[in-house]
């Protein structure tokens, strides 16, 4: 399934999608657990069904979403979001969640 990152996504906007996800059953899998989550960085790792959506959010660069057009189609719908593609700065390649595990938490 193709998947695309959306980019430049407010910070009050980016946190009500992740709202969004925990009330419609998505599993949280794994997420950032630093001593500076949600003030200089955080990151959310959610799967539902086969589907997978990474929310990543710096205070520099805003939020990126890297999803399944799916998935986009029925956030932007709940939520009433127009998302905008383009180059991430924050989740950037396939090694990036391997990257960043011992500093995230993953949930059981």
């Amino acid at each position: 399934m193709k998947e695309s990152i959306a980019t430049d996504i407010e910070t009050k906007v980016f946190y009500s999608i992740v709202k969004h996800l925990k009330n419609d059953c998505w599993r949280l899998e794994a997420e950032y657990n630093e001593f500076d989550k949600a003030i200089d960085f955080d990151l959310y790792f959610f799967t539902k069904e086969h589907e997978t959506c990474i929310l990543g959010w710096t205070n520099w660069f805003e939020g990126e979403i890297k999803a399944s057009d799916k998935t986009f189609a029925e956030i932007g719908k709940a939520l009433g979001i127009n998302f905008k593609f383009g180059n991430p700065n924050n989740i950037e390649d396939a090694d990036f969640l391997d990257r960043m595990k011992i500093l995230i938490k993953q949930k059981t």
